[in-house]
């Protein structure tokens, strides 16, 4: 039986994003724990188990790091595993040395699977982090990754092609030991179209993510007050709180915002894409691809977005949305007034452009079964996989 060992910096990214790679590999009869940071988790359900482990997402902590470190250790001393899948920056660092140097110790893993969704606010080529402690912690990263990508069984997935070849330009990783997987995967059975996709009055424009300036919150609101007793259009905001990122944008004043509908987090994201007529992320972060965008895409709802790679990946301007320039909240909102007069000036483009996203998400590797099969073809050898699943391709 093969083993493996996913560890994840949070316990909420992984069950929205990452939870059904698991159960597929449960089902091929590996025997998987789930290690995750963030709030502790639930009991899982059959097929995986699940350990918490603290783990500092905002910034680097030398003894919270430490720790990771030295746990990840003790995990792959103890439980053997043959494989660990490593997802987002923390753990690829931190608990990759831990696997390697496992190995030097005669009980760590032959393949170690490095995911990183979107380079982030530290490792993106547009970061504005200038503190002398950021520089210093790029660079200890940038030589770990150096360090892991020279091992043997080391291989790395990106979501998109300009993250990796940020990485391949500047030598972290080699074109051997790299793969491009489209997002994380949504399923066609959840986000479909709704069965009548009129233009609604009034237009429903929906932000949906991490509640992050960063993420062009702070551009929707500001886009949003712009309309305020408009009846023809209505903003509506649901999301993560994040209250430790210094980035959030508080709750508070979300709550208090006329300007908008504060919806808090929903649980049910397909009912709501069914309802509005336009997703807006007007994000200034490293992003892999945004999940929204490809769910917004699966459900014929055209998307307003930042010209920025990761958003480009599902999201062709003109066709099933707007693309506007990355700038500062106040340019950005114009830009975003701008693309929603249009709309509102032919609301016809807005079923036009959700067709368009359709057609391109069904043509595409977004699919949650094409994803998953990916991650399962580099966690478990291949000869098992092709004889479970006998019809399904990379592409």
């Amino acid at each position: 039986m093969t083993r493996i060992t996913v560890i994840c910096n949070d316990s909420d990214y992984f069950l929205r994003h990452r939870l059904h790679v698991v159960e597929r590999l449960a089902d091929t009869g590996a025997d998987v724990t789930v290690i995750t940071g963030g709030k502790p988790m639930g009991k899982p359900p059959a097929g995986w188990r699940h350990e918490h482990m603290p783990i500092e997402r905002f910034s680097f902590h030398p003894v919270l790091d430490a720790n990771v470190i030295r746990r990840s250790l003790r995990h792959f001393r103890t439980e053997k595993p043959d494989a660990v899948h490593l997802i987002t920056l923390k753990p690829a660092v931190l608990s990759g040395l831990a696997a390697v140097l496992a190995r030097k110790l005669g009980s760590g893993p032959r393949q170690i699977l490095i995911t990183i969704p979107g380079l982030g606010r530290l490792m993106s080529p547009s970061s504005t982090r200038k503190r002398v402690a950021d520089r210093l912690a790029r660079s200890l990263v940038d030589a770990s990754i150096r360090f892991l990508s020279s091992r043997p069984g080391v291989h790395f997935t990106f979501e998109t092609a300009d993250d990796c070849d940020d990485w391949l330009h500047r030598g972290l990783i080699g074109r051997h030991n790299s793969t491009v997987i489209s997002g994380a995967g949504v399923d066609p059975e959840r986000f479909h179209p709704a069965g009548d996709r009129r233009v609604r009055s009034p237009v429903k424009i929906l932000f949906a993510s991490r509640l992050l300036r960063s993420k062009g919150l702070d551009a929707f609101v500001e886009a949003a007050r712009h309309y305020s007793g408009n009846s023809k259009v209505e903003f509506l905001v649901a999301g993560m709180v994040e209250p430790h990122d210094p980035d959030r944008y508080a709750q508070e004043l979300l709550k208090r915002e006329s300007a908008i509908k504060f919806l808090g987090e929903v649980s049910e994201m397909p009912e709501l894409l069914r309802s509005v007529d336009l997703v807006c992320l007007p994000s200034r972060y490293g992003e892999g691809i945004p999940r929204i965008l490809i769910e917004a895409a699966a459900s014929a709802v055209p998307c307003l977005a930042t010209d920025l790679q990761g958003c480009r990946e599902i999201v062709r301007h003109d066709v099933n949305g707007t693309l506007i320039p990355p700038g500062d909240a106040g340019a950005m909102a114009a830009s975003i007034i701008a693309a929603i007069d249009t709309y509102l000036a032919d609301p016809e483009l807005l079923d036009v452009q959700g067709r368009a996203g359709l057609k391109l998400f069904r043509n595409g590797q977004f699919g949650e079964d094409a994803v998953t099969e990916q991650f399962v073809r580099l966690l478990v050898d291949d000869k098992q996989t092709a004889a479970m699943s006998p019809a399904l391709s990379l592409g």
